[in-house]
C-alpha cells in the first residue's frame, strides 16, 4: 500500500522468499487502542521533549491494555534518531513476546527505508537481497505511515491502532487480511537465522519507512546494535 491521505495513513508489506513461520507470534489486541489528545507542543515542536514524552506516555499506557508492563528505555531515547527509537521499540516489544530481537541496524537497509519515505511506499529490499549469494534464508516485512507528528507516533500506529477503524487503508473491513498487518511486521520471524532493520524519516513531510530483513546468517555491517542500545540501557528494569 503506498496511498497518502491528508489524514495519518500506514501501509505494510511481506515477503517470505524463504519459509519464514509466524508461529508463536501473539494473538492480535481485541480492537484499537485510542491513541487520546496530544499536547499542543506536538503542533509546534513534533520532536522537541515535550511530544516525544507525550508519545512513550501513550505507548505505555497501550502496554499497560495488553497486560505489559512500560517501555523500558535507555536515557536520552527522545534525542535519538527514529531508526534508533524504533529498532529499541521493536526488540523491547519482540522480547515482551518472548522473539529473538533484531540485531541492528544496517546502512543499506536504511538506504532501501529512505527510498519508501521519500516515495510514500513500502520500502522493497527485493533487489537487494536478490543479489546476496550463499544464503538459503531470505526474507523481508515492510511498513510505510505518514501524516504522524514524530516517529514514536507513527510507531503506535503500527503496533497499536492498525485495526479495522483506525488508520490502516488495508484493513477495509473487520476481517481483512491485513488489519493488523504493521503489528504483525514488526513481530514479524519469530525464529531464523539474522535479523537486520532499516529505517528512515524524511523531514518535513511526515514520512516513515523500515524494513526488516531476515537472513540466514548476518549480510551486512551493522551502524548501530542491540548490544549498544542494552549498554545504554535499553530493557534494564
Amino acid at each position: 500500500m503506498s496511498r497518502a491521505l491528508a489524514a495519518a495513513a500506514l501501509g505494510a508489506c511481506v515477503l517470505a522468499l524463504a519459509a519464514a513461520s509466524a508461529a508463536g507470534a501473539p494473538t492480535d489486541p481485541s480492537s484499537n487502542i485510542a491513541l487520546g489528545p496530544l499536547p499542543g507542543a506536538c503542533a509546534q515542536a513534533p520532536r522537541g521533549a515535550a511530544c516525544e514524552n507525550a508519545a512513550i506516555h501513550s505507548l505505555d499506557h497501550a502496554r499497560a491494555k495488553l497486560g505489559l508492563g512500560p517501555y523500558l528505555l535507555p536515557a536520552g531515547f527522545v534525542t535519538l534518531v527514529p531508526a534508533r527509537q524504533w529498532l529499541i521499540l521493536s526488540n523491547l516489544d519482540r522480547i515482551a513476546y518472548k522473539m529473538r530481537p533484531i540485531t541492528g541496524l544496517a546502512l543499506p537497509l536504511d538506504k532501501v527505508a529512505q527510498q519508501g519515505a521519500i516515495a510514500h511506499a513500502d520500502p522493497d529490499p527485493g533487489p537487494l537481497l536478490s543479489r546476496l549469494h550463499n544464503q538459503t534464508q531470505l526474507g523481508y516485512a515492510s511498513n510505510w505511515a505518514g501524516g504522524q507528528a514524530n516517529a514514536l507516533l507513527a510507531y503506535y500506529g503500527w503496533m497499536y491502532d492498525d485495526g479495522y477503524g483506525g488508520p490502516n487503508l488495508d484493513c477495509s473491513t473487520p476481517n481483512a487480511p491485513s488489519c493488523w498487518g504493521h503489528r504483525h511486521d514488526i513481530l514479524a520471524f519469530p525464529q531464523g537465522g539474522a535479523l537486520a532493520m532499516g529505517a528512515a524519516s524524511v523531514k518535513g513531510s511526515a514520512s516513515y519507512a523500515l524494513t526488516i530483513v531476515d537472513t540466514e546468517r548476518p549480510a551486512w555491517p551493522y551502524a548501530y546494535t542491540w548490544a549498544q542500545a542494552k549498554r545504554a540501557g535499553a530493557g534494564a528494569g
